[in-house]
Protein backbone atom coordinates (compact mmCIF):
# COMPACT_ATOMS: atom_id res chain seq x y z
CA UNK A 1 0.00 0.00 0.00
CA UNK A 2 1.96 2.54 0.96
CA UNK A 3 5.50 4.15 0.44
CA UNK A 4 5.95 3.91 4.28
CA UNK A 5 8.03 0.43 5.96
CA UNK A 6 8.26 1.57 9.43
CA UNK A 7 5.70 1.40 11.74
CA UNK A 8 4.75 4.73 12.86
CA UNK A 9 4.22 4.49 16.41
CA UNK A 10 3.59 8.09 16.88
CA UNK A 11 1.13 8.93 14.28
CA UNK A 12 -0.69 5.68 15.76
CA UNK A 13 -0.49 6.60 18.97
CA UNK A 14 -2.38 9.58 18.46
CA UNK A 15 -5.38 8.30 16.65
CA UNK A 16 -8.60 8.11 19.04
CA UNK A 17 -9.03 4.60 19.84
CA UNK A 18 -11.02 2.01 21.41
CA UNK A 19 -10.19 -1.48 23.14
CA UNK A 20 -13.00 -3.28 22.77
CA UNK A 21 -11.07 -7.20 23.72
CA UNK A 22 -9.00 -6.86 26.52
CA UNK A 23 -10.20 -8.56 30.53
CA UNK A 24 -9.68 -6.92 33.17
CA UNK A 25 -8.03 -9.75 35.49
CA UNK A 26 -5.30 -10.48 32.63
CA UNK A 27 -4.45 -7.39 32.44
CA UNK A 28 -2.63 -6.98 35.50
CA UNK A 29 1.40 -6.03 34.86
CA UNK A 30 4.16 -7.26 37.02
CA UNK A 31 4.53 -3.97 39.00
CA UNK A 32 1.07 -4.66 40.23
CA UNK A 33 1.11 -8.35 41.10
CA UNK A 34 4.01 -7.62 43.08
CA UNK A 35 2.17 -4.66 44.74
CA UNK A 36 -0.77 -7.07 45.75
CA UNK A 37 1.01 -10.42 46.59
CA UNK A 38 2.84 -8.06 49.60
CA UNK A 39 -0.77 -6.33 49.96
CA UNK A 40 -1.75 -10.04 51.23
CA UNK A 41 1.21 -12.16 52.06
CA UNK A 42 1.11 -14.23 48.72
CA UNK A 43 4.96 -15.22 47.65
CA UNK A 44 5.56 -14.36 44.50
CA UNK A 45 7.01 -16.11 41.70
CA UNK A 46 10.14 -13.88 41.35
CA UNK A 47 11.26 -11.07 43.31
CA UNK A 48 10.92 -7.83 40.63
CA UNK A 49 9.29 -7.27 37.51
CA UNK A 50 12.09 -8.84 35.06
CA UNK A 51 11.17 -11.91 37.02
CA UNK A 52 7.85 -11.91 36.94
CA UNK A 53 7.71 -11.14 33.44
CA UNK A 54 9.75 -14.15 32.48
CA UNK A 55 7.57 -16.45 34.81
CA UNK A 56 4.35 -14.84 32.65
CA UNK A 57 6.04 -16.76 29.28
CA UNK A 58 4.33 -19.86 29.00
CA UNK A 59 4.82 -23.12 27.04
CA UNK A 60 1.24 -23.98 26.78
CA UNK A 61 -2.39 -23.80 27.59
CA UNK A 62 -2.22 -25.28 31.07
CA UNK A 63 0.47 -23.26 31.87
CA UNK A 64 -1.09 -20.17 30.90
CA UNK A 65 -4.46 -20.65 32.93
CA UNK A 66 -2.03 -21.63 35.66
CA UNK A 67 -0.30 -18.18 35.69
CA UNK A 68 -4.11 -16.55 34.49
CA UNK A 69 -5.60 -17.94 37.87
CA UNK A 70 -2.35 -17.09 39.93
CA UNK A 71 -2.98 -13.43 39.11
CA UNK A 72 -6.91 -13.76 39.67
CA UNK A 73 -6.02 -14.78 43.23
CA UNK A 74 -4.38 -11.98 44.03
CA UNK A 75 -7.96 -9.80 43.45
CA UNK A 76 -9.47 -10.02 47.16
CA UNK A 77 -11.08 -6.35 48.07
CA UNK A 78 -12.50 -3.74 46.26
CA UNK A 79 -9.21 -1.74 46.33
CA UNK A 80 -7.27 -4.35 44.55
CA UNK A 81 -10.10 -3.86 41.45
CA UNK A 82 -9.95 -0.44 41.83
CA UNK A 83 -5.98 -0.67 41.60
CA UNK A 84 -5.89 -3.08 38.44
CA UNK A 85 -8.84 -1.04 36.62
CA UNK A 86 -7.21 2.28 37.08
CA UNK A 87 -3.90 0.55 36.26
CA UNK A 88 -4.72 -0.72 32.70
CA UNK A 89 -6.84 2.84 31.85
CA UNK A 90 -3.64 4.46 32.50
CA UNK A 91 -1.72 2.35 30.14
CA UNK A 92 -4.14 2.45 27.78
CA UNK A 93 -4.31 5.86 27.37
CA UNK A 94 -0.82 6.11 27.51
CA UNK A 95 -1.68 4.56 24.13
CA UNK A 96 -4.15 6.66 22.83
CA UNK A 97 -6.82 4.58 23.83
CA UNK A 98 -10.16 6.82 24.76
CA UNK A 99 -12.22 4.70 25.48
CA UNK A 100 -11.75 0.81 26.98
CA UNK A 101 -14.28 -2.14 27.37
CA UNK A 102 -12.98 -4.41 30.24
CA UNK A 103 -14.31 -7.77 30.53
CA UNK A 104 -14.81 -9.40 33.70
CA UNK A 105 -15.00 -12.54 34.61
CA UNK A 106 -18.50 -12.56 36.62
CA UNK A 107 -18.44 -16.35 36.69
CA UNK A 108 -15.06 -16.60 38.33
CA UNK A 109 -15.90 -14.24 40.61
CA UNK A 110 -19.70 -14.83 41.93
CA UNK A 111 -19.87 -18.54 41.34
CA UNK A 112 -15.86 -20.30 41.54
CA UNK A 113 -14.30 -17.85 44.04
CA UNK A 114 -18.45 -17.16 45.86
CA UNK A 115 -16.91 -13.88 46.19
CA UNK A 116 -19.29 -10.25 46.99
CA UNK A 117 -20.38 -9.12 43.47
CA UNK A 118 -21.32 -5.77 44.75
CA UNK A 119 -17.69 -5.53 46.00
CA UNK A 120 -15.75 -6.68 42.99
CA UNK A 121 -18.23 -4.13 40.91
CA UNK A 122 -18.08 -1.47 43.72
CA UNK A 123 -14.01 -1.41 42.93
CA UNK A 124 -13.74 -2.01 39.59
CA UNK A 125 -16.35 1.11 39.01
CA UNK A 126 -14.11 3.04 41.23
CA UNK A 127 -10.84 2.54 39.69
CA UNK A 128 -12.86 3.43 36.19
CA UNK A 129 -14.47 6.80 37.60
CA UNK A 130 -10.50 8.09 38.74
CA UNK A 131 -8.99 7.17 35.49
CA UNK A 132 -11.82 9.05 33.73
CA UNK A 133 -11.50 11.43 36.06
CA UNK A 134 -7.40 11.85 36.05
CA UNK A 135 -7.13 11.02 32.40
CA UNK A 136 -10.14 11.66 30.49
CA UNK A 137 -10.84 7.76 29.50
CA UNK A 138 -14.08 6.50 29.16
CA UNK A 139 -14.83 2.88 30.01
CA UNK A 140 -16.97 0.57 29.90
CA UNK A 141 -17.59 -3.24 31.52
CA UNK A 142 -18.63 -6.66 30.30
CA UNK A 143 -19.30 -9.50 32.50
CA UNK A 144 -18.56 -12.88 31.06
CA UNK A 145 -20.10 -16.12 31.38
CA UNK A 146 -17.73 -19.26 31.39
CA UNK A 147 -19.19 -22.12 29.48
CA UNK A 148 -17.31 -24.78 31.19
CA UNK A 149 -18.80 -23.98 34.49
CA UNK A 150 -22.18 -25.11 32.62
CA UNK A 151 -25.79 -23.32 31.61
CA UNK A 152 -26.79 -23.22 35.42
CA UNK A 153 -23.81 -21.70 37.06
CA UNK A 154 -24.17 -18.99 33.62
CA UNK A 155 -27.36 -18.17 35.04
CA UNK A 156 -26.31 -17.92 38.37
CA UNK A 157 -23.72 -15.29 37.65
CA UNK A 158 -26.03 -13.54 35.41
CA UNK A 159 -28.90 -13.31 38.19
CA UNK A 160 -26.59 -11.30 40.20
CA UNK A 161 -25.33 -9.43 37.86
CA UNK A 162 -28.71 -8.51 36.80
CA UNK A 163 -29.65 -7.70 40.24
CA UNK A 164 -27.11 -4.59 40.67
CA UNK A 165 -26.70 -3.08 37.09
CA UNK A 166 -24.34 -0.48 37.37
CA UNK A 167 -24.59 2.19 34.71
CA UNK A 168 -21.12 0.92 33.13
CA UNK A 169 -22.18 -2.55 32.99
CA UNK A 170 -23.25 -2.50 28.92
CA UNK A 171 -22.72 -6.06 27.99
CA UNK A 172 -22.80 -9.72 28.58
CA UNK A 173 -20.12 -11.76 27.09
CA UNK A 174 -19.01 -15.46 26.69
CA UNK A 175 -15.43 -16.56 27.57
CA UNK A 176 -14.08 -20.39 27.54
CA UNK A 177 -13.69 -23.70 26.29
CA UNK A 178 -16.81 -23.76 24.02
CA UNK A 179 -17.29 -27.97 23.67
CA UNK A 180 -20.87 -28.08 25.57
CA UNK A 181 -22.17 -24.82 23.72
CA UNK A 182 -24.61 -27.62 21.74
CA UNK A 183 -25.67 -29.50 24.70
CA UNK A 184 -26.23 -26.68 27.30
CA UNK A 185 -28.72 -23.98 26.71
CA UNK A 186 -26.60 -20.67 27.19
CA UNK A 187 -28.94 -18.60 24.90
CA UNK A 188 -31.50 -18.39 27.08
CA UNK A 189 -28.68 -16.55 29.67
CA UNK A 190 -28.42 -14.17 26.80
CA UNK A 191 -31.63 -13.55 25.83
CA UNK A 192 -32.41 -12.76 29.52
CA UNK A 193 -29.49 -10.09 29.01
CA UNK A 194 -30.74 -8.58 25.88
CA UNK A 195 -34.14 -8.03 27.74
CA UNK A 196 -32.42 -6.37 30.39
CA UNK A 197 -31.46 -3.55 27.83
CA UNK A 198 -27.67 -5.52 27.74
CA UNK A 199 -25.62 -5.92 24.48
CA UNK A 200 -24.06 -9.22 23.87
CA UNK A 201 -20.79 -9.82 22.66
CA UNK A 202 -18.99 -13.50 22.74
CA UNK A 203 -15.76 -15.18 22.14
CA UNK A 204 -15.62 -17.70 19.21
CA UNK A 205 -13.41 -19.16 16.51
CA UNK A 206 -10.54 -19.05 18.16
CA UNK A 207 -9.40 -22.12 18.16
CA UNK A 208 -12.49 -23.74 17.42
CA UNK A 209 -14.46 -24.13 14.37
CA UNK A 210 -16.32 -21.70 12.27
CA UNK A 211 -19.38 -22.88 13.85
CA UNK A 212 -18.78 -21.63 17.44
CA UNK A 213 -19.02 -18.27 15.18
CA UNK A 214 -22.69 -19.55 13.48
CA UNK A 215 -23.57 -20.83 16.75
CA UNK A 216 -22.66 -17.14 18.73
CA UNK A 217 -24.49 -15.11 15.96
CA UNK A 218 -27.77 -17.50 16.28
CA UNK A 219 -27.76 -18.80 19.84
CA UNK A 220 -26.43 -15.22 21.61
CA UNK A 221 -27.24 -12.69 19.16
CA UNK A 222 -23.61 -11.78 19.53
CA UNK A 223 -23.10 -8.34 18.52
CA UNK A 224 -19.76 -8.15 18.16
CA UNK A 225 -16.88 -11.75 17.76
CA UNK A 226 -13.65 -11.73 20.05
CA UNK A 227 -11.75 -13.52 17.96
CA UNK A 228 -13.55 -15.32 14.92
CA UNK A 229 -10.49 -16.02 13.39
CA UNK A 230 -11.34 -19.43 12.43
CA UNK A 231 -14.60 -17.81 10.60
CA UNK A 232 -11.97 -18.42 7.48
CA UNK A 233 -12.72 -21.65 7.64
CA UNK A 234 -16.36 -21.71 6.30
CA UNK A 235 -17.48 -19.05 3.47
CA UNK A 236 -20.78 -19.07 4.24
CA UNK A 237 -20.01 -17.52 7.98
CA UNK A 238 -17.73 -14.58 6.53
CA UNK A 239 -20.05 -13.80 4.02
CA UNK A 240 -22.40 -13.06 7.04
CA UNK A 241 -20.09 -11.44 9.51
CA UNK A 242 -19.51 -9.31 6.38
CA UNK A 243 -23.20 -8.79 5.06
CA UNK A 244 -24.58 -8.44 8.83
CA UNK A 245 -21.61 -6.08 10.07
CA UNK A 246 -20.45 -8.03 12.62
CA UNK A 247 -17.10 -6.88 13.73
CA UNK A 248 -14.62 -9.15 15.55
CA UNK A 249 -12.58 -7.76 17.81
CA UNK A 250 -9.04 -9.41 16.99
CA UNK A 251 -6.38 -10.24 18.72
CA UNK A 252 -3.30 -11.21 16.62
CA UNK A 253 -0.36 -11.53 19.90
CA UNK A 254 -2.99 -13.41 21.73
CA UNK A 255 -3.49 -16.12 18.78
CA UNK A 256 0.27 -16.60 18.58
CA UNK A 257 0.97 -17.04 22.35
CA UNK A 258 -1.89 -19.44 22.77
CA UNK A 259 -0.83 -21.89 19.34
CA UNK A 260 -4.30 -20.23 17.82
CA UNK A 261 -1.89 -19.78 14.42
CA UNK A 262 1.77 -20.97 14.34
CA UNK A 263 2.82 -18.08 13.57
CA UNK A 264 1.86 -14.15 12.58
CA UNK A 265 2.97 -14.58 8.98
CA UNK A 266 -0.17 -17.27 8.17
CA UNK A 267 -2.32 -14.94 10.53
CA UNK A 268 -5.80 -14.68 9.08
CA UNK A 269 -6.44 -11.05 9.69
CA UNK A 270 -5.56 -10.05 5.79
CA UNK A 271 -8.29 -12.51 4.75
CA UNK A 272 -10.79 -11.08 6.98
CA UNK A 273 -10.38 -7.70 6.36
CA UNK A 274 -10.26 -8.52 2.15
CA UNK A 275 -13.30 -10.09 3.02
CA UNK A 276 -14.95 -7.11 3.97
CA UNK A 277 -15.12 -8.49 7.54
CA UNK A 278 -14.92 -5.27 10.25
CA UNK A 279 -12.42 -5.77 12.60
CA UNK A 280 -10.77 -3.84 15.71
CA UNK A 281 -7.78 -4.77 17.72
CA UNK A 282 -7.62 -5.97 21.18
CA UNK A 283 -4.77 -7.46 23.72
CA UNK A 284 -6.77 -9.97 25.35
CA UNK A 285 -4.53 -10.37 28.32
CA UNK A 286 -1.36 -8.25 27.46
CA UNK A 287 0.95 -8.79 30.42
CA UNK A 288 0.50 -13.37 29.68
CA UNK A 289 1.02 -12.13 26.07
CA UNK A 290 3.52 -10.04 26.01
CA UNK A 291 1.77 -7.59 23.68
CA UNK A 292 0.08 -4.21 23.64
CA UNK A 293 -2.65 -2.50 22.31
CA UNK A 294 0.12 -0.37 19.80
CA UNK A 295 1.71 -3.54 19.55
CA UNK A 296 -1.12 -5.15 17.75
CA UNK A 297 -2.11 -2.34 15.68
CA UNK A 298 1.77 -3.07 14.83
CA UNK A 299 1.19 -6.31 14.43
CA UNK A 300 -1.65 -5.50 12.03
CA UNK A 301 0.92 -3.09 10.02
CA UNK A 302 3.13 -6.15 9.42
CA UNK A 303 1.06 -8.23 8.32
CA UNK A 304 -2.28 -6.41 6.30
CA UNK A 305 0.73 -4.02 4.43
CA UNK A 306 -1.41 -0.99 5.64
CA UNK A 307 -0.55 2.78 5.71
CA UNK A 308 -1.67 5.03 7.67
CA UNK A 309 -5.34 5.51 6.16
CA UNK A 310 -5.47 1.36 7.64
CA UNK A 311 -4.52 1.79 10.77
CA UNK A 312 -6.64 4.78 10.88
CA UNK A 313 -9.96 2.54 9.35
CA UNK A 314 -8.92 0.17 12.17
CA UNK A 315 -9.06 2.95 14.87
CA UNK A 316 -12.26 4.00 13.53
CA UNK A 317 -13.72 0.76 13.79
CA UNK A 318 -13.25 0.64 17.24
CA UNK A 319 -14.80 3.38 18.20
CA UNK A 320 -17.97 3.02 15.58
CA UNK A 321 -18.36 -0.32 17.35
CA UNK A 322 -17.89 0.30 20.66
CA UNK A 323 -20.70 0.44 23.15
CA UNK A 324 -20.31 4.42 23.47
CA UNK A 325 -23.21 6.35 23.06
CA UNK A 326 -23.66 7.72 19.38
CA UNK A 327 -22.73 11.09 20.98
CA UNK A 328 -19.62 10.58 22.60
CA UNK A 329 -18.57 8.44 19.18
CA UNK A 330 -19.50 11.17 17.02
CA UNK A 331 -17.27 13.31 19.56
CA UNK A 332 -14.44 11.21 19.12
CA UNK A 333 -14.35 11.15 15.27
CA UNK A 334 -14.57 14.64 15.33
CA UNK A 335 -11.39 14.87 17.11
Amino acid sequence: MGDVTDFPTEFARALPKAELHVHLEGSVDPATMLVLAERHGIEAPAANEAGIREWLRFDGFPSFLERYFWVCGLLKTADDFAHIAHAYLSHAHEQGAVHVELHVSSSYHIVEREADWSEVLAGVVAGCERAEADLGISSLLIPDLSPHLGADAAHQALDVVLAELHPRVVGIGMGGPADNWRTEDFGSAFRRAREAGLHTVSHAGEHGPAWEVAHALDEFGAERIQHGIRAMGDPDVVARLAEEGVACDVCPGSNLALAAVPSLDVHPLPAMLDAGITVTLGSDDPPLFATSLLAEYENAWNLCDLDEDGLRDLAINSLVESFASTDQIEAWLDA
